[in-house]
């Protein structure tokens, strides 16, 4: 038994080893995680996002990871910005935790990007992150050989291990660029390039091993379907990414019905449409995705079914993620009637 419980902390070290980044199906719902310089990249003011993921207690080692982010434009529909670029700015907060030693990653980002048209309905966007984060475990969590006396485990008895560290602080350094088309009124096309962890700051707690860089290449695509009443459209989306000798590929599509359409005019209509798609993280889970946008507000839900080996020991159960963004105007920008 001990041995089995040495091999399972040893696989969990390693993992969190690999994988220090927040890690959601929904990638593109916290986009400051995804590409700093999707920051203040938004048709309205501002945008809050919040995404929880639990994952592999069918294992008896759960996952659990949250974020909320805000992020805004600060010059958009100012006039005196003629002639400059939009600002984004963005705070953002996660937490990641996993295993019986309560692997804990707490990390605060600040981003910033210029956003500019350069073509005609072409905007790119140029974006920064720093971040704060500390990686902690709870030691008196665990159990260790030498409390294992005559065939039976005492909790009480003293572990005889010591250690120097149970948290690690560092600064992180990150950076990226993106791009939005809006090819026609009814097609968008969006992509950009990240690198996350430039600066690979030292992060365990017992050595001097860096974090890896990541970089992230991901894109979508929008276009209507048809022509019927009911507004229907497709948008396939991928995200790659490959820190050390990893990689990981997210590809797929949603499927979109929209109910009732909005106005690129006022504030006043805002858009109500129903997602369903499927995406597959190659060589390990196929992921069934839903959401639901309504006034300001988008409810997102998904679930990953794994596929890899790993279903041996899963049972074929994967993550349950839920996600809610709210996006909204500083100010009312309804075109007001005037009395007759």
């Amino acid at each position: 038994m001990k041995k089995v419980i040495f091999i399972i902390l040893i696989y969990v070290s390693v993992v969190k080893a690999w994988s220090q980044d927040i890690h959601f199906s929904q990638f593109d719902v916290n986009v400051t995680a995804l590409n700093p310089a999707y920051t203040g990249v938004l048709q309205r003011d501002f945008r809050v996002a919040n995404n929880f993921r639990n994952q592999w207690g069918s294992v008896g080692l759960p996952y659990s990871t949250f974020s909320v982010a805000y992020d805004m434009n600060v010059l958009k529909q100012k006039p005196f910005k003629k002639g400059l670029s939009d600002i984004g700015v963005g705070l953002s907060f996660s937490q990641d935790r996993a295993g019986v030693s309560n692997w804990t990653q707490n990390q605060v980002n600040l981003s910033l990007s210029a956003i500019q048209e350069v073509a005609k309905n072409t905007k790119m966007s140029l974006g920064l992150q720093t971040s704060y984060a500390q990686n902690s475990i709870q030691v008196d969590a665990l159990s260790w050989d030498n409390q294992f006396i005559n065939n039976g485990y005492d909790a009480e008895a003293p572990t005889r291990e010591l250690f120097a560290n149970s948290a690690k602080n560092y600064i992180d350094l990150s950076g990226g660029v993106m791009v939005e088309n809006r090819i026609t009124e009814d097609q968008i096309l969006r992509g950009g390039i990240a690198m996350f962890h430039i600066n690979r700051p030292g992060y365990t707690l017992f050595s001097d091993a860096k974090l890896s860089s990541k970089f992230i290449i991901h894109g979508s695509y929008e276009r209507k379907l048809g022509s019927s009443l009911i507004m229907r459209r497709l948008i396939p989306k991928f995200m790659y990414a490959r820190q050390g000798k990893h990689n990981e590929l997210v590809f797929g599509a949603l499927y979109r019905s929209v109910m009732k359409e909005s106005s690129s005019h006022t504030s006043f209509a805002n858009e109500t449409y129903i997602d369903f798609g499927i995406y597959h993280r190659l060589r390990d889970a196929l992921i069934l995705v839903a959401g639901l946008d309504f006034k300001n507000f988008r409810f997102g839900l998904s679930y990953d079914t794994n596929v890899s080996k790993f279903q041996t020991a899963t049972r074929a159960r994967g993550g349950f993620e839920v996600s809610l963004t709210y996006k909204g105007f500083l100010a009312d920008n309804r075109i007001k009637l005037r009395k007759k």
